[in-house]
């Protein structure tokens, strides 16, 4: 008999308020319900700052919590009495593991979380060591993009500086997150592009992503290098951090 695929048990701070099914690669959850698979709120301390926190994600035959760069962190909890630990990058999750976002701090010290707890049935494992390939490597003194293939690595040439300003912000972004690849909203690309500069749209960061998969993808048509995460941004795919 087949097993029903994993979900995700959502709790906030007044008691159960969902369950989610895994029924895809990717479940986003963050501070607004148009654009996540999960809605973090009410916010009333505004707690939840980016527009998607973070997400679970299938990979390597299992499931992963992964942290968004959050301001406030993801944590998890192992198990039903087990102790929280903040997730650096992406942990791998196991049946019974719950997700933890910061709901509310109260005046006396008492905290209190979302939770997302993960229900396996069938309880898989993801292996150990994830190969993502291709990706890219950036320069940060020679300002010089290299895609990695393998033992591959050729240059990436002809850049514009706006490609260029692109690159360096995620590429900062997903360093900052342990090598892990962030989920960048337009809103920042925006500012990370063009600064104070007014007036620049979702079409011109749309626009600018055009032109640089021109550049860095094998087939533009199947980006696997700067993926589009639809209504809510953008993530590049750097190489993960050696070690």
């Amino acid at each position: 008999m087949q097993q029903p695929n994993p979900w995700l048990d959502v709790s906030g701070p007044d008691g159960p308020i969902s369950s989610v099914q895994l029924d895809r690669d990717r479940i986003t959850a963050g501070r607004l319900p148009e654009a996540n698979d999960i809605a973090l709120g009410p916010d009333p301390q505004h707690l939840v700052t980016r527009q998607t926190h973070c997400y679970v994600e299938r990979d390597g035959g299992g499931w992963w919590v992964v942290d968004n760069g959050s301001v406030n962190g993801t944590f998890l909890r192992r198990g039903k009495d087990g102790g929280m630990e903040q997730v650096q990058g992406r942990m791998a999750l196991s049946d019974g593991d719950a997700v933890c976002v910061l709901a509310a701090l109260g005046e006396n010290g008492d905290v209190q979380y979302w939770m997302l707890t993960f229900r396996d049935p069938a309880k898989t494992r993801p292996v150990s060591v994830i190969t993502r390939v291709p990706c890219l490597e950036y320069d940060w003194l020679q300002a010089r993009l290299y895609r990695i293939e393998g033992a591959l690595r050729g240059e990436i040439t002809g850049l514009r500086p706006q490609e260029h300003k692109l690159i360096r912000y995620m590429a900062q972004r997903n360093q900052a997150n342990g090598g892990i690849p962030v989920l960048c909203s337009y809103e920042e690309l925006i500012t990370g592009v063009w600064g104070d500069e007014a007036m620049h749209t979702q079409d011109e960061v749309a626009h600018l992503v055009w032109g640089l998969r021109r550049k860095i993808e094998i087939d533009p048509n199947v980006p696997r290098l700067l993926e589009t995460e639809r209504g809510l941004g953008y993530r590049l795919r750097t190489c993960p951090r050696a070690g």
